[in-house]
């Protein structure tokens, strides 16, 4: 029997056609939305939530759940549950230089050469077609 895949959440924050992304230097790098696991007392907005305080000293709100991709790591497999967010309190600054050493605002474009250079995280790749739409809007939030 497979082990059962394990569940991870992440927030994607677009501000002026740019989406935030991290530098995750854990295991070589790896380009992704901040994020992370769930503790067990926690909801999934929740998680986000501390995330994003965790990684880039932020406060953000959580929008609406994006949807659910699947990812390789080289912790294992996970299921991604992606939420769009916006900061509500504070700037991106690099909270965790061991694990996160730096962060972007990235266009489009730019993340397509990031997922050419094979460093954009599996469900990213995944949830990209999905992304696409809301990153080209003026303002994704109603």
């Amino acid at each position: 029997m497979a082990p059962m895949k394990r569940e991870m959440s992440a927030g994607l924050v677009i501000r002026g056609g740019r989406l935030l992304l991290v530098h995750n230097s854990k295991h070589g790098l790896r380009i992704e939305p901040p994020g992370g696991k769930k503790e067990p007392d926690e909801t999934w907005e929740r998680s986000v939530e501390r995330e994003f305080e965790e990684e880039l000293g932020v406060k953000v709100r959580v929008v609406m759940l994006l949807g659910v991709y699947d990812t390789h790591s080289p912790e294992g497999e996970f299921s991604v549950h992606l939420y769009i967010s916006e900061i509500t309190e504070g700037e991106p600054m690099v909270m965790e230089p061991d694990k996160i050493p730096g962060f972007g605002w990235y266009t489009i474009a730019e993340i397509e050469m990031i997922k050419a250079r094979g460093e954009l995280v599996p469900n990213m790749v995944e949830a990209l077609e999905d992304i696409r739409p809301l990153m080209e809007k003026k303002d994704p939030f109603p």
